[in-house]
C-alpha cells in the first residue's frame, strides 16, 4: 500500500490512466450515448487514480471489475467487454515492459522523482497505445472480438495477462534475479504462443470439417432439388402434348354443337389439369430464390423435399430477399433443422396433416415461422421433451437478439423464431 505520492508520480498516474481510457474508448464500441460514455470514463478515471494511489498495481483487478459493471448494459455476460478490458490492460503492461530495456540504456540511474523522466514514460505509453489502436482498426480486430461470444477468448487473454502481471511484480521485487526471471518469462511466453497456435489450428480445423460436412449436405440437397425440377419438366412436356390433344378434342365437339359432349370434354380437361397442377413441386419451391444464404437454402430444399415425399401438404413463403443473418448460420440451421423435423414427425401420421413454413422481414425483425396441424398429437410431455432438445435456453444466453415462442390451440402448433437485426442505441 502506497500512501505517500510525490508530484511527478501523481502526474504519471493521472496521465497513464488518461491514456488507458482514451485508448479504451477508441477500441470499445459502447451502446451508450456520448454523454453517458463521457461521464462514465471521467468517473472511471478518478476511481482508477484513487485506487492506484492506495493499492498500487494490485488495484488493476478491482479496476477491471468496476469498468465491467459501469459499462455492462445487458443481462447476459458481455464477453466482448471482458475481452476489451483484458486487452487494454495487456497493452498497458506491454507499454511499460517493452520500452524498459531502452529506458535503462539511456537512463541507467534515472531520477524517478523527476517530472522529465515520468513525462518520457507517459509519452512512450501514448505512442505505443496509439500504434496499437491503428493496427487494431487496420486488421479489424473489433469484428473478431465482437464475434467471440464465448469464454474461451477471455480465458486465453486472462491467462496471458496473469503471466505479464507476475513477470512485472517478480522483476520489481527480485531485481537480483532479473535475468533468471526474464528467461522463465520468455519460456512461458513461448509456451503461451504455442498453446494459442494449437488452439487456433484445432478450432480452424474443426470449423473446416464442419463446413465441409455442410457443403456435402448442400450438394446432396441441390441434387434433390434439380432432380425434382427435371421430373416436373418432363411432366410438363407430357402435359403440353396431352393438353393440345384435349383442346383439339374440345374444339371438335364444339363444332358439332353437342353441349353434353362439350361439358364432358371440359370436365376431362379440368380433371386432367387439376391432377397435373396439384402434383407439381414448383409452387412449393418458388420462393427459394429469395433465400440467398447457401446453407439455409440447402436446409430448406432438404426439408421441403422430405415433406413432399411424405405427401404432407406444405406451404412455404419467403416474399423478401434474405441475405444477411444476425446470428451464426450454423446455430440457426441446427435450430431450424430440429424444429422442422419436429413438425414433420407429428404431421406425417395425420391423415390430412399440414405444415406452414414462412420467413418474414419487417422493420428490424426477421422471423421464421414453423406451424403444423395438431390432430393426433400424442402428449404434451412428448412435445416438451422435444423442445428441450432444441437448446433454447443456451441460445438465448448466447444471443441477446433472439426470441423463441411456441404455442398451440385446438388445430395448430406454432413455433416462431424472431431475430432482431438492428439494435436501438441507448
Amino acid at each position: 500500500m502506497t500512501l505517500f505520492i510525490t508530484g511527478p508520480h501523481l502526474m504519471r498516474i493521472c496521465f497513464t490512466w488518461a491514456i488507458f481510457y482514451y485508448m479504451f474508448s477508441l477500441i470499445y464500441h459502447s451502446k451508450f450515448s456520448i454523454q453517458r460514455k463521457t461521464l462514465s470514463y471521467w468517473a472511471l478515471w478518478l476511481i482508477s487514480i484513487t485506487l492506484n494511489i492506495f493499492l498500487s498495481g494490485y488495484a488493476n483487478l478491482l479496476i477491471a471489475i468496476i469498468i465491467y459493471f459501469v459499462l455492462w448494459s445487458d443481462k447476459k455476460i458481455d464477453y466482448y467487454l471482458i475481452n476489451i478490458i483484458l486487452l487494454s490492460f495487456l497493452v498497458k503492461f506491454l507499454a511499460i515492459i517493452i520500452p524498459s530495456p531502452i529506458l535503462m540504456h539511456f537512463f541507467p540511474s534515472p531520477d524517478v522523482v523527476s517530472y522529465g523522466f515520468n513525462l518520457i514514460i507517459n509519452l512512450i505509453e501514448f505512442i505505443f497505445s496509439i500504434t496499437f489502436v491503428y493496427f487494431y482498426n487496420y486488421f479489424k480486430l473489433n469484428d473478431f472480438f465482437q464475434s467471440r461470444e464465448n469464454p474461451m477468448t477471455s480465458i486465453v487473454l486472462g491467462y496471458v495477462y496473469i503471466i505479464f502481471f507476475m513477470f512485472l511484480k517478480l522483476t520489481q521485487h527480485f531485481k537480483a534475479y532479473a535475468g533468471l526471471i526474464t528467461g522463465m518469462f520468455i519460456f512461458i511466453l513461448i509456451q503461451c504462443i504455442f498453446i494459442i497456435l494449437i488452439f487456433s489450428f484445432t478450432r480452424r480445423r474443426q470449423r473446416k470439417v464442419y463446413r465441409d460436412r455442410f457443403s456435402e449436405e448442400q450438394v446432396k440437397n441441390l441434387k434433390l432439388y434439380t432432380d425434382q425440377l427435371e421430373h416436373d419438366q418432363l411432366k410438363l412436356r407430357h402435359f403440353k402434348h396431352d393438353y393440345k390433344n384435349l383442346l383439339f378434342s374440345l374444339k371438335s365437339v364444339a363444332e358439332q354443337q353437342n353441349y353434353e359432349l362439350m361439358n364432358q370434354a371440359l370436365d376431362n380437361l379440368e380433371n386432367y389439369s387439376d391432377d397435373y397442377l396439384n402434383n407439381l413441386s414448383m409452387d412449393l419451391y418458388q420462393d427459394l430464390n429469395n433465400v440467398k444464404n447457401p446453407y439455409l437454402k440447402s436446409l430448406l430444399i432438404s426439408k421441403l423435399n422430405t415433406i413432399n415425399q411424405k405427401n404432407i401438404v406444405c406451404f412455404f413463403n419467403c416474399t423478401d430477399e434474405l441475405n444477411n443473418l444476425p446470428i451464426n448460420i450454423f446455430d440457426l440451421i441446427r435450430l431450424l433443422d430440429r424444429a422442422i423435423d419436429n413438425a414433420i414427425h407429428f404431421t406425417e401420421r395425420q391423415e390430412h396433416g399440414k405444415i406452414q413454413l414462412a420467413i418474414t422481414q419487417e422493420n428490424n425483425q426477421l422471423a421464421f415461422l414453423i406451424n403444423n396441424t395438431l390432430a393426433n398429437l400424442p402428449t404434451t410431455e412428448r412435445e416438451q421433451d422435444y423442445l428441450e432438445l432444441l437448446h433454447i435456453k443456451e441460445l438465448k444466453k448466447k444471443y441477446s437478439n433472439i426470441f423463441i415462442q411456441h404455442s398451440k390451440n385446438a388445430k395448430w402448433f406454432r413455433f416462431h423464431i424472431t431475430l432482431i437485426t438492428k439494435e436501438d442505441k441507448k
